[in-house]
């Protein structure tokens, strides 16, 4: 939710022809220094905590760093009495440690910034999710990736409306190794792998399915991800994390028109977007908007490995082969020495020979097999 909307207040594409002249239409809501509530989160009552996160807006030409909302008090009401407090953490993130809730209540989100702002949702349904059956892949026939699928079936035919979000973890390798490093004024052997990484990256689509028009509820092979060989996230191992939510029906309808507005857009030809606001709104203000859907529901996750083994292994060449002195002042990396008494020092690039330089971890997570 943050990704698509904190650069974004609307999304207006204006095209003015005058005299066969193309004139920049750039209207005030893309200028504007108005900023307005971005929130995104929603009430976990599965296991784990539950997290509302809440920024603000930024006009399209701001390039500044996003801004959260501090210091406001995020609290979630049941139409039955229960009420739930929120602490704040890090990042504009509030925090709602595991609770157990009443299935039978309706939950809503209030929220009162620093500056004295309130904001409420409607009332929402308790909605549990059920497991997720499977996530499957295929190779494509052309070996130029792997499809990733997800099944899923509801028994009690209650929940109907889906969504999906997922997260790619892949193991990748520096060109080179460096088996020396530099220690003060002497060249020792190196104790930590610099040569193996993984990263991890978060899905920004919308994924959403339904399957209000089948007898059953039951979802098969919904298609969640290409993985490109491309990438060379499948040249060792890769791993992908599916995570599944049941919505409401409006809530679908809110994921359903938000990935119209943001993701079936960009030609002349294409349908316009409209404002996406979602079913939170100031009470302190109805001319002020609020971007972001509350629910109420649990998570059901799975996650498979992967390895097909598809991409190009990186190349490299070594700098130099320099005496010891040279080798320390030089600033590259060391891949070996060779030669007696007159060792000498083969030298490589840093992004040859340190794979934490292309945006990942040595350290291997947790979950790594």
């Amino acid at each position: 939710m943050k990704s698509i909307f904190i650069k974004i207040v609307f999304f207006i594409s204006g095209i003015v022809i005058l005299g066969g002249c193309i004139e920049t239409f750039a209207p005030p809501e893309v200028t504007s220094n108005k900023t307005f509530l971005v929130v995104d989160g929603y009430l976990n009552i599965g296991e784990g905590s539950s997290i509302i996160r809440l920024s603000w807006t930024q006009n399209l030409t701001d390039e500044s760093a996003w801004t959260y909302e501090q210091n406001a008090e995020v609290v979630v009401e049941g139409d039955k009495g229960s009420r739930f407090v929120f602490t704040e953490g890090s990042g504009g993130a509030y925090v709602l440690p595991q609770q157990i809730f009443n299935e039978s209540e309706n939950f809503r989100l209030s929220i009162k910034t620093s500056s004295g702002k309130e904001y409420q949702s409607d009332y929402v349904p308790y909605k549990k999710t059920p497991p997720i059956d499977s996530v499957a892949y295929k190779v494509a026939g052309d070996k130029s990736g792997v499809q990733v699928y997800v099944n899923t079936h509801d028994n009690t035919n209650q929940t109907k409306f889906y969504r999906w979000k997922f997260e790619e973890t892949w193991q990748y390798q520096s060109a080179l190794i460096s088996s020396l490093e530099v220690q003060g004024e002497d060249i020792v052997f190196r104790t930590d792998d610099i040569h193996n990484c993984w990263k991890t990256m978060a899905s920004t689509s919308i994924l959403i399915g339904t399957s209000v028009k089948l007898s059953q509820d039951v979802i098969q092979d919904l298609p969640v991800t290409f993985v490109n060989a491309s990438t060379n996230k499948l040249l060792i191992k890769y791993s992908i994390l599916v995570k599944q939510f049941a919505l409401t029906q409006d809530a679908f309808d809110y994921w359903t028109d938000l990935a119209k507005t943001t993701e079936a857009t960009g030609g002349l030809f294409d349908p316009q977007p409209s404002l996406v606001t979602g079913n939170i709104h100031s009470i302190t203000d109805s001319d002020d908007l609020v971007f972001g859907f509350f629910s109420a529901t649990s998570m059901a996750q799975k996650r498979i490995f992967i390895t097909p083994y598809l991409g190009f292994y990186p190349t490299c060449l070594p700098v130099d082969t320099l005496p010891k002195a040279d080798a320390i002042a030089s600033g590259d990396l060391i891949m070996s020495d060779y030669g007696y008494p007159d060792v000498q020092y083969i030298t490589i690039p840093p992004s040859c020979g340190d794979c934490r330089l292309q945006g990942g971890t040595n350290v291997k997570p947790d979950f790594w097999r």
